[in-house]
C-alpha cells in the first residue's frame, strides 16, 4: 500500500479489491460490537477468489462494525483495528483510518451552518484541525436521510517526535443526526492515495439501531 494504485481500498471488480487490501494482516476486532457479517453479496464465493488477509474470516472485505451503546452502524474495511471509547471509535490500518464521535445537538445541522464552522477554524491556523477546505460543505443524501458532508484536509506528524515528518491527510468528514445526537463520521487517507469509492461506500451503509 505505498502508492495511490496499491493503497486504493475499492475497484471495481471484487478480484481487484482483494488484491489491494492484501497488505493488510489479521488483527483482533477490538469490541465485542464488531459483527462479522457483511451485506449479502460482500464475499465473492468463486473459487478463483482468494481472500486478501486482514479481511473477515468469512472472506467478506467489508464487515459491519455496531456500536450499540450509540446506536449505529456501519461497514468498514475486514482487518483493520478497531480502538473504542464509549460511543466513539477509531478504525484504522497503515495511515487510514475512520472515526465516529457523537455529540449531543437538539437540532440537525444546516450544511451553510456546517461551513461557516469550516471557515471559522480554518482562521484559527490550526493545520491538526484543518488546513484547507477541498470541497465546501453540501447537503447529500444516505438512504432517506440529508447528510452534511464536506471534505478537508490536515497535517499531522507521523510520529510522537517534534522532528517527526508530517503528513497532510485527506478527510471525508459526514454529519448525521437523529433524535438530539450528532454524529461525525470522518475518513482519512494521506494526501495522494484516493479512497473515494470506498469512503462513499462506508458512508451509504451508515445506520442508526
Amino acid at each position: 500500500m505505498g502508492n495511490t494504485g496499491s493503497r486504493s481500498l475499492l475497484c471495481a471488480a471484487a478480484v481487484v479489491v482483494g488484491v489491494v487490501l492484501s497488505g493488510c494482516s489479521s488483527s483482533s476486532s477490538g469490541g465485542g460490537s464488531t459483527s462479522g457479517s457483511g451485506p449479502s453479496g460482500s464475499a465473492n464465493p468463486s473459487s478463483t477468489f482468494t481472500p486478501a488477509s486482514g479481511t473477515a474470516p468469512t472472506g467478506v472485505l467489508f464487515p459491519v462494525y455496531t456500536n450499540k451503546d450509540a446506536g449505529y452502524s456501519f461497514e468498514y474495511p475486514g482487518g483493520w483495528r478497531i480502538a473504542e471509547k464509549g460511543t466513539e471509535v477509531r478504525i484504522a490500518r497503515f495511515g487510514d483510518a475512520i472515526t465516529a464521535v457523537i455529540r449531543p445537538r437538539p437540532k440537525a445541522p444546516f450544511y451553510k451552518g456546517y461551513q461557516k464552522q469550516l471557515e471559522a477554524m480554518l482562521k484559527q491556523h490550526d493545520d491538526k484541525i484543518i488546513s484547507k477546505i477541498v470541497q465546501p460543505a453540501s447537503e447529500i443524501k444516505v438512504g432517506k436521510d440529508k447528510v452534511t458532508m464536506a471534505v478537508i484536509e490536515q497535517v499531522r506528524p507521523t510520529g510522537p517526535g517534534a522532528d517527526s515528518p508530517k503528513d497532510t491527510l485527506v478527510v471525508n468528514r459526514y454529519l448525521f443526526w437523529k433524535d438530539g445526537k450528532l454524529l461525525l463520521l470522518s475518513m482519512s487517507s494521506v494526501k495522494g492515495v484516493n479512497n473515494n469509492d470506498a469512503w462513499n461506500l462506508m458512508a451509504n451503509s451508515f445506520k442508526w439501531n
